[in-house]
């Protein structure tokens, strides 16, 4: 809670249901429409069972994710990072499965009653007058952002249905006792076992492979060796750190007072909440329960209760709760306004005499401890300013420096000669491009630079982490399956790790041969195999010496008898279940709540995947998403 509270903002759901709130304000941006049927395609994302989605909702939409991704991504988030992360075809197929929910919903008689329309709309802030809906309000904001009554309710509908379906679908769970109580010996039974570990490193160093071995491995696995495209290139690097030179003491003071904006701290409050969690728009009786429950704490506290343990007890923010609902130090700009005004309206002790209203429901607030702003003394910053003034002087340096070089290596007809006649140390590589599309990070600017050089081309100094690269494009090396001698190492050590593998296969299931007959740990010593016994554990407990693939073998197994040769990173492992343990089932009652939601919310999903693989099953939907308009 505090995290968000710190962020100014509520968390936003990216998936099905877009925030309806967020949506009603993304209408007033970008206006409202909406077909079925005919329109031109490069008006539109998508047709889903002929009903068409246009180019604004998928604005609008698209506006949505940007901002709710930019809440979680702060700085970090960019355009570039959106078309990275695929926004533009997350928001598309959001937008295909809302349609297809409607149409299903009509279907089923599940659709947005007129009551149930206009409740919703009555009930939006931006159409009320002193707290009721204003019918004039109403036409005259639509009127003003140019779109209809109609337009407008059409995609209102649209949001309370999606909202309608998925709560009569997952409502519509339910979790008998016999599942109950199924899950609970699932998760609790206990076995012991007897394990048995081929290990594959042993094998793999005493395996050898032939020169036929290694091309026949070749010829039957070339994706497991096939390379992108690929670069070679010629670089220097030019680094600031040659270039650090002192700053003196009126440079230091000289920064001090031009910047001293820099050196003031804001003032700040030690604070401790107790929250009453209820929504924006939680109703009168959400908000009676509330404000009425954290009315009661302050009273409690005002009385000298503690207030740490009367977060303990009441408060619903679990971020705090258990902390006694301290916050640390907070300052101005950290947390909404409406706790942060009445946060410093607080001197240190003081309670606030009644209930703080957010966004996130009712507080009681508690300041400990009060910090005044001020300005940080010369003799304080002057080692940050120093540092900072020398980093920002050795990097004028040092590109001043790579301008300076660059000319002459892009004049070069040897790079590498001309480098070395500079006094710099050029280096040679090869370069591939790295799929990040699973990944946040940012691209690698020398990737992009040498990828977007033409051949024999040198770049203009690329900023790096370690440096300015002057880099040169020597050759364009296709993707494919490079020659066997330069992957012959890779190759060798693939057919090395499927020959011991192989031989460990063999070992294990000899092993568990030898097992049945006779004695388990002399089978295993008789096979070389590593070979212990494990306490009792559970799917709720695991063993710690097992990895997750042996103790599940280990759980399906009867008492009294071996697991097939179970695979793992370190090699083959052969089990033998020594004992099975049935729970108490008395243990039940005390963990009913949890594992109820557990089973539940599995249930409910499953439920919902279900559904909207229903609604997608024989649909005809076309998606046309022209790259010019992904935002």
């Amino acid at each position: 809670m505090i995290t968000l509270m710190r962020r100014h903002r509520k968390a936003l759901q990216i998936g099905l249901l877009v925030v309806i709130a967020a949506f009603v304000a993304s209408l007033f941006v970008f206006g409202a429409t909406g077909s079925r049927g005919g329109g031109d395609p490069r008006d539109t994302v998508a047709t889903v069972n002929g009903e068409v989605i246009p180019i604004e909702r998928y604005q609008r939409r698209y506006k949505s994710y940007m901002e709710a991704y930019a809440q979680i991504y702060r700085d970090r988030f960019s355009p570039e990072m959106a078309e990275r992360l695929g926004l533009p075809q997350q928001v598309v197929g959001d937008l295909v499965q809302e349609a297809l929910i409607v149409q299903r919903a009509g279907a089923e008689g599940l659709v947005i009653t007129d009551e149930e329309l206009n409740a919703r709309i009555h009930a939006i802030p931006a159409f009320q007058e002193n707290g009721r809906f204003s019918l004039k309000r109403y036409q005259e904001i639509l009127k003003l952002r140019g779109f209809s009554a109609a337009g407008f309710e059409g995609e209102i509908r649209r949001e309370l249905t999606r909202a309608k379906v998925e709560n009569a679908v997952r409502s519509g769970v339910k979790v008998s006792e016999t599942e109950l109580e199924q899950a609970f010996r699932l998760r609790r039974e206990e076995v012991r076992v007897a394990w048995a570990l081929i290990e594959l490193p042993s094998i793999v160093a005493a395996t050898g492979a032939t020169d036929e071995e290694i091309a026949a491995y070749l010829a039957q696995h070339p994706d497991e060796f096939r390379q992108p495209d690929r670069r070679r290139v010629q670089y220097v690097t030019i680094s600031a750190r040659d270039f650090v030179t002192p700053v003196s003491d009126a440079d230091v003071e000289k920064y001090y007072h031009e910047h001293a904006a820099e050196f003031e701290s804001p003032r700040q409050a030690h604070a401790a909440h107790i929250l009453a969690r209820v929504g924006e728009t939680g109703g009168s009786e959400a908000d009676d329960k509330a404000r009425g429950k954290i009315a009661d704490a302050i009273r409690r506290a005002k009385a000298g209760e503690d207030f740490a343990k009367l977060a303990k007890e009441l408060s619903d923010d679990p971020g705090s709760a258990s902390r006694g609902g301290d916050l640390g130090f907070v300052g101005k700009g950290e947390v909404v306004p409406q706790f942060e005004q009445a946060l410093f309206a607080l001197k240190k002790g003081e309670v606030s005499a009644e209930p703080v209203r957010t966004p996130f429901g009712f507080h009681a607030i508690k300041v400990f401890e009060v910090k005044e702003g001020g300005r940080k003394p010369l003799k304080e910053a002057a080692a940050a300013i120093k540092s900072k003034l020398s980093a920002e002087a050795a990097e004028r340096a040092a590109k001043a420096k790579a301008d300076q070089i660059r000319p002459p290596l892009q004049a070069a007809k040897d790079f590498v000669a001309e480098a070395k006649k500079l006094g710099l140390r050029p280096i040679e590589t090869t370069m591939a491009r790295v799929d990040r599309v699973a990944g946040l990070a940012a691209p690698d600017p020398l990737e992009e630079a040498a990828f977007g050089l033409s051949i024999g081309g040198t770049s203009a100094p690329v900023a790096t982490p370690v440096g300015l690269v002057v880099l040169k494009s020597v050759e364009a090396i296709p993707a494919g399956v490079p020659p066997v001698a330069e992957i012959k190492d890779k190759v060798t050590a693939s057919v090395k790790r499927q020959k011991a593998e192989t031989a460990a296969m063999e070992r294990a299931k000899q092993l568990a041969a030898d097992a049945r007959a006779g004695d388990f740990g002399a089978a295993a010593k008789k096979a070389g195999a590593t070979a212990g016994e494990t306490p009792r554990f559970s799917r709720a407990k695991p063993a710690e010496r097992l990895p997750g693939d042996a103790m599940l073998a280990a759980l399906q197994t009867p008492a009294g008898q071996l697991s097939a040769p179970v695979k793992a990173q370190q090699g083959y492992y052969v089990l033998k279940v020594l004992e099975r343990v049935a729970p108490d089932m008395g243990g039940l009652q005390a963990e009913r709540d949890k594992l109820l939601k557990e089973i539940l919310a599995q249930k409910q999903s499953l439920a919902w995947e279900s559904w909207l693989a229903g609604a997608r099953a024989n649909a005809k939907i076309e998606t046309h998403l022209p790259a010019s308009r992904r935002g």
